[in-house]
Formats: structure tokens, C-alpha cells, sequence
């Protein structure tokens, strides 16, 4: 046995070990149930032969009702005996479990144990069931047989109490069997399969809603008949020893009838409760879950408790709000690249991703002199400032509808117009370099008041046609540009720092703006990978 010091595994580690004790007290319960019946059918039983004795001449001599009492009680006394073995066997069975919190209370673990703990766990109600019938077999037909041998019963009124015992023992091991699964259900199984998945473990006993349906029906249906055939018939074949009025007998019969049908009402109703409990309360579970995320609540779990057909549809919800949880994650670390509105629309599909060619304005902005910050600063306090700068640079962007494509370094790259179409891209991107440079300024006040020195960056702008699509190998895509515009764009940004201004654009942004910007034009400049000189203009306000 491995015996590990660290963990639970997959146990619960919240509270104490659920309590063992309830389970005798089902088993006490049951069997009280069981002798109960038997107590009140053998009071009902028709014509006193049943509870005489024969004589000498093959007759039956009645017995007073005090002696009747004293005889059916001491049955009982006899029937409750019983218990010490049932309570004993229920001891052994639960052994595993005993072991395992043992050595939770030392604080310690056995993997191996714990397994078996969890096989006899889910097998305990089917095993209890043999375990509880085979005492009901054993030892009424023991005690009956005792009597008989005794001169207190005859054979057939031996025979036929025994039998009626065996069928309420049926009745009696089914209602066991179904209580201690509830109770495990609410207090065992959510401790030790806090994750589910009972289905997943082997060399367990499997028992499907159908079966458990037909064969508690049958149990609940033919059990009843049985007692009350076996009684008729037994009455019919001792008839002619007593002598007794049709009225009389009709008379016992009806009130055995009536006492049969009230005993096992009751009795069916709670096997009935049962049974719909196992079954509806693992749907209604379900179903809550299924409400809750309907309502957008994806932090919810279904409690699986059984590995029948409702545990299978469990541990499937839960896998679906697993992967809920996660696409939703997805979805709002997609949101941090682009705004909710672009998000949306690229999820929804209504965005194709393979290639188009589009009008857009391409971004792309760069922190000036930060080489020499780099070499002189802690990297740990070199990536807190840039983080600090691309999250003040990227609400900038976002909040007037671009797209953040890239990270390049110091450098930012990004996109209006793509893969979202925006009315106006040009002037959606002089907002965005406006508002950047606000933002700037507001973040060096922060870094001023830390005793760092200001940021200062440069900003290129230019409207053309790009190829725009996901672009890459087939193990890692990007949504990217591809042109000549990202190229002037990007050498722009570059001319800015020549310059000795802010903010570039192009004479092709320039003429989408109209007069809503404050725009001033430049000398022309000549760029690399460009025949003639470029036309520039400033960017200082609207």
C-alpha cells in the first residue's frame, strides 16, 4: 500500500469526514420496517388455526388473543436478533472507509485505498442488498422451522410464514438499499468525488434508471400479490379442519385484505419516494445549472453523484460549462487585443478571416530614446514602465474603434477600417494619435511623481489599400496587414523623430480629414523604397 503525507487527491479537503453511523440506522430502520409488517399481516390473518396448534385428532385448538400476542411479539424479539448480524455485516462492508479515515486523521493518504474506498462506495447499496435479503431468508426460515419442529406451528402455517417473510424481506432490503444511497448520495459520494465523474471508475456495478425502474416496480407489485396468494392459498388448503361460517371467513379475508393493502401503501409510497429522489433530484440539479447559465452564471456545477444515465448527463454538463468558462476566458483575453464590438463580430463569423483586400488607416507608433533607458534601467522595471505605456496607448486606440495588431518592442502597430469596417477610419485614427498623446502626458505625470523621467514617443499615420487576413503557419496565425500602406505607415512613424514633431500623416489621410483637424503641411520628404519625394503634414489638434 502506498501511504502518501500530502493532499486528498481527489477528496474534498473542506470539513470533516462525513459520519458512518447513519447507515446502521438505516439498517435498524429497515428491518424495523420489515418486522413491522410482519407483526400487523400475522394479526390480520384469518381464522384462528393460523396461530394454533394441531391436537391429537388433526384439529385445530385456538389460542387466546393474549397468546397470540405474547407468540407474534416473541417473533419479533426473535426478528431483532437479527439485527446484531445485519449490524455486523454492515461493520465489515464499511471497513475500507473506516481505514481511510483513520488515516486522514493521522494525515496521511493511500492512493490504492482510496480507490477501493470509492468502488465500495458506489457498490455499497447493491451490496447490501444480498447481505440484508440473506438474512431475511435465513432466518425466518430458521425460527419458523424452529417452530414447527417444536409443535407450535404446523408444517403449512410454518411454511407459509416463512414465505411471507422472504417477501417482505424483499420489500425491506429494497427500501435499505435506496436509503443508504440517498444518504451516501448527500454525504459520502460529494466528499469523495468532489469533481464527479463516477462513470469514469471500473469494476463497479452500473445500473441503469431503466432497470432500476422495472425492477423496483416489480419488486413493489409482485411482492404483495405473492403474500396474499400464498395466504389464500394456504387458508384454502386448512378450510375443512374448522369449522366457520362463509360470512366469517369473507369477514377475514377482506380485513386481511384491507390491512395487506395499507401496509404495503405506505410502505410503496416510501420505496416510490425513493426511487423519484435517485432520479429527479440528479435532473433538478441539472436542470438549476442549465438556468444558471442561461442567466450567464458559468461558475456553477452540477453535484454528480451516480454513474447511471443521470450521472453521464452530469459530468457532460459540467464539461460543457468547462468549456463555456474557457471560451469565455478566450473571449475576454480576445477582448483586451481588440473592443468588444470587433470581438463580437469576428466570433460571430460575419467577419471573413482568409483574405480581403481593404481601404484602411494604419498606426504605428514608437517610444523615442528608450534604448538608453533600457541598458540603465532593472529589466523587471523596464517591462512594468512599457506595460504601464502600451495599456494607456492601447485604451487610446480601442476606445475609438482600432485594432491593436502587434507588440513590436517599444513599437505599436494597429489598424482602423480592419477587420471591422468604420465610417471615417481616417479620422477615427487622428483621434486615437490625439488622444494617445494625451494619455502620455497624463501617464509621465504618474512617472514624474516616482522620479522617472518622461516618455516621449512618435506617431505615423496613413490611409490605403492593404491584404488583411489571418496569416502565418498552420501551427500559430495572426490577423495581419500586408502592403505598401503598412510599410509607409511604419516609415512615417520613423520621419516623425527627423522631423521633430508628433504626429505624421500622409497626403492621403490628410485629404480624408477635411477641415475637422488642426493639419500642417511639411516639406516633402524622401523615403526608402519610394521613387519621389513624399508629401507630410502635422497632426497637432482638432
Amino acid at each position: 500500500m502506498t501511504v502518501q503525507t500530502k493532499g486528498r487527491g481527489d477528496v474534498a479537503r473542506d470539513g470533516d469526514p462525513p459520519s458512518l453511523r447513519p447507515i446502521y440506522y438505516i439498517g435498524l430502520a429497515a428491518t424495523a420496517i420489515g418486522i413491522a409488517i410482519i407483526i400487523l399481516l400475522n394479526l390480520a390473518t384469518p381464522l384462528e388455526y393460523m396461530h394454533g396448534r394441531p391436537t391429537a385428532l388433526g384439529q385445530i385448538e385456538a389460542v387466546n388473543l393474549g397468546k397470540r400476542l405474547r407468540g407474534i411479539f416473541n417473533l419479533a424479539f426473535l426478528l431483532l436478533l437479527s439485527c446484531l448480524p445485519l449490524l455486523y455485516s454492515i461493520r465489515r462492508i464499511l471497513s475500507p472507509l473506516y481505514e481511510y479515515f483513520d488515516l486522514l486523521k493521522a494525515g496521511r493518504e493511500s492512493k490504492e485505498l482510496l480507490d477501493r474506498v470509492k468502488r465500495r462506495l458506489i457498490n455499497l447499496p447493491f451490496i447490501m442488498v444480498p447481505v440484508n435479503l440473506g438474512l431475511w431468508i435465513v432466518l425466518p426460515v430458521a425460527l419458523f422451522f424452529a417452530a414447527y419442529a417444536t409443535g407450535q406451528l404446523d408444517s403449512r402455517t410454518a411454511v407459509i410464514l416463512a414465505v411471507r417473510a422472504i417477501m417482505v424481506g424483499f420489500i425491506s432490503a429494497g427500501v435499505m438499499s435506496l436509503w443508504i444511497e440517498s444518504y451516501a448520495r448527500r454525504m459520502l459520494i460529494p466528499f469523495f468525488f468532489p469533481q464527479g465523474r463516477l462513470a469514469d471508475l471500473d469494476n463497479v456495478a452500473r445500473y441503469s434508471i431503466s432497470r432500476r425502474i422495472r425492477l423496483h416496480y416489480r419488486l413493489g407489485s409482485l411482492a404483495p400479490l405473492a403474500i396474499l396468494v400464498v395466504t389464500l392459498a394456504t387458508l384454502q388448503w386448512q378450510l375443512d379442519s374448522v369449522s366457520i361460517s362463509a360470512k366469517e371467513y369473507g369477514s377475514g379475508i377482506l380485513v386481511f385484505c384491507l390491512v395487506l393493502f395499507s401496509v404495503f401503501f405506505i410502505t410503496l409510497s416510501v420505496l416510490n419516494k425513493l426511487i423519484t429522489r435517485s432520479i429527479v433530484g440528479p435532473l433538478h440539479s441539472i436542470l438549476d445549472a442549465l438556468l444558471k447559465i442561461r442567466e450567464g452564471n458559468l461558475q456553477t456545477r452540477v453535484k454528480v453523484v451516480s454513474n447511471d444515465e443521470t450521472g453521464i448527463l452530469g459530468d457532460a454538463t459540467n464539461k460543457m460549462i468547462q468549456g463555456l468558462r474557457e471560451r469565455e476566458l478566450l473571449k475576454d483575453a480576445f477582448g483586451k487585443y481588440v473592443t468588444p464590438e470587433i470581438r463580437d463580430e469576428i466570433l460571430s463569423g460575419r467577419i471573413p478571416l482568409d483574405g480581403e483586400l481593404k481601404n484602411v488607416t494604419v498606426l504605428f507608433a514608437d517610444l523615442r530614446d528608450f534604448t538608453p533607458l533600457v541598458a540603465s534601467t532593472r529589466p523587471q522595471q523596464v517591462v512594468k514602465l512599457i506595460n504601464g505605456y502600451f495599456e494607456e496607448m492601447s485604451k487610446a486606440i480601442h476606445g475609438n474603434g482600432g485594432l491593436v495588431l502587434q507588440f513590436i518592442g517599444d513599437e505599436i502597430e494597429a489598424v482602423f477600417g480592419a477587420p471591422l469596417v468604420i465610417e471615417n477610419h481616417p479620422a477615427a485614427a487622428a483621434r486615437a494619435a490625439l488622444e494617445m498623446y494625451e494619455r502620455l502626458d497624463r501617464y509621465n505625470s504618474k512617472l514624474g511623481e516616482q522620479g522617472w523621467a518622461p516618455l516621449r514617443h512618435g506617431i505615423g499615420l496613413h490611409t490605403g489599400q492593404v491584404l488583411a487576413g489571418n496569416i502565418g503557419s498552420s501551427e500559430r496565425l495572426s490577423y495581419a496587414l500586408v502592403g505598401d500602406t503598412v510599410n509607409l505607415a511604419s516609415r512615417l512613424q520613423g520621419v516623425s523623430k527627423e522631423l521633430g514633431r508628433n504626429i505624421i500623416l500622409s497626403a492621403a489621410t490628410r485629404k480624408e480629414l477635411g477641415d475637422e483637424f488642426i493639419c500642417e503641411a511639411l516639406e516633402t520628404v524622401k523615403i526608402k523604397g519610394w521613387a519621389g519625394p513624399v508629401e507630410v503634414f502635422a497632426l497637432s489638434g482638432i
